[in-house]
């Protein structure tokens, strides 16, 4: 095992109900025998890091907190003695699971930021995603932790459905505010293969998308958010997502779990199969693969690629003649995108 890495990632699978939109390794699953049995795999694994030190560790899924309190108790003690000093510890959460004892858990296990799905704080347009939670149970999901002394939360919200208004946009806004949430992601609503919504006659509005984004970027800038990615924001430095850092920067990081993705020495992995049976597909990256990759991740961060990094001045170097100087600028020494909101476009010229 390699103790340079810093960042783990531990995938809990299991809901109790399918989001319309959710296209991530996701199964409902009501047998507590095989629930445990697959949290007793993650243990054994984990087990296995002697002496190993990770600067972050992230819980997602699936629902992680959906877990029974003494399952989440085996799992996150464990994890909390591989933590190094400064360290930051993610749990997903839906708000309707989140009470006291598992907050009391949370806080006696090191978690220090929970990251809650939110969505929409209409309980009509969450209804449409198959949500089950309403408004209430996120005002006292957050209340709870920070009662525990859990502060750092991070909110999770999806625009450009077709269903949402500006209206819609602006009270989440106002939400956020209101409850002094630091950080705060909003993503575009996209149409994926393995989701429910797939299978149906939806269509996406390009024009409603690029106003609600629009919408929200000048909202938020109002509130004193600063933009550090392209779908995150935080009210301060200090509460970027670092776990996340470690993805658009391309440091390595270990996966574990059923639809986990890990990158190792050039090797890009993730797990397939089912709780029972786990099967470890490797990608192992070219030096192109590896360039580009930095160059995908990076770009999305709004401060750019440090091109004091070796390893990022090799990949601007390798793609330099196709970079469209219109479009990417260095600034700094760190290269980045004018109109980060245009980096898809500027990606597949790359490619």
């Amino acid at each position: 095992m390699n103790k340079k890495i810093k960042h783990l990632y531990i995938h809990i699978p299991f809901c109790k109900s399918i989001c319309t939109y959710c296209d991530f390794m996701r199964l409902i699953e009501n047998d507590n025998i095989k629930i445990e049995k697959y949290i007793n795999y993650l243990i054994c694994k984990i087990s296995k890091f002697n002496n190993h030190q990770f600067k972050t560790i992230y819980i997602g899924g699936g629902t992680p907190n959906s877990l029974s309190n003494n399952l989440l108790l085996k799992l996150l003690s464990l994890c909390k003695n591989k933590l190094s000093k400064n360290y930051e510890f993610t749990i997903e959460c839906n708000p309707e699971f989140i009470n006291e004892q598992q907050a009391n858990t949370f806080s006696k296990c090191g978690i220090n930021r929970v990251s809650i799905g939110v969505q929409s704080v209409n309980d009509k347009i969450n209804k449409l995603f198959n949500r089950k939670h309403n408004l209430s149970d996120v005002i006292n999901g957050i209340k709870i932790l920070k009662k525990h002394q859990i502060t750092n939360i991070s909110c999770d919200f999806i625009y450009g459905f077709n269903q949402m208004n500006q209206n819609d946009i602006i009270t989440n806004i106002k939400f956020i505010k209101k409850f002094k949430i630091p950080h705060c992601s909003f993503y575009s609503l996209e149409i994926q293969n393995n989701s429910i919504l797939s299978k149906t006659s939806y269509k996406q509005n390009d024009e409603l998308i690029d106003k609600q984004l629009l919408l929200i970027m000048n909202k938020m800038n109002e509130n004193k958010y600063h933009r550090y990615e392209v779908s995150n924001w935080c009210i301060d430095k200090k509460y970027q997502s670092k776990h996340n850092l470690a993805y658009w920067q391309t440091k390595e990081w270990i996966g574990l779990g059923l639809g986990a993705y890990g990158f190792e020495k050039m090797n890009y992995y993730h797990y397939e199969g089912n709780i029972n049976s786990l099967k470890k597909i490797n990608q192992k990256y070219k030096q192109k693969e590896y360039y580009f990759q930095i160059l995908m991740m990076g770009l999305r961060l709004i401060q750019g690629i440090n091109l004091k990094n070796k390893d990022n001045l090799k990949a601007y170097n390798f793609f330099k003649n196709k970079i469209d100087k219109k479009q990417i600028i260095i600034k700094n020494n760190y290269l980045r995108v004018k109109n980060i909101d245009k980096l898809d476009n500027i990606l597949i010229e790359l490619v």
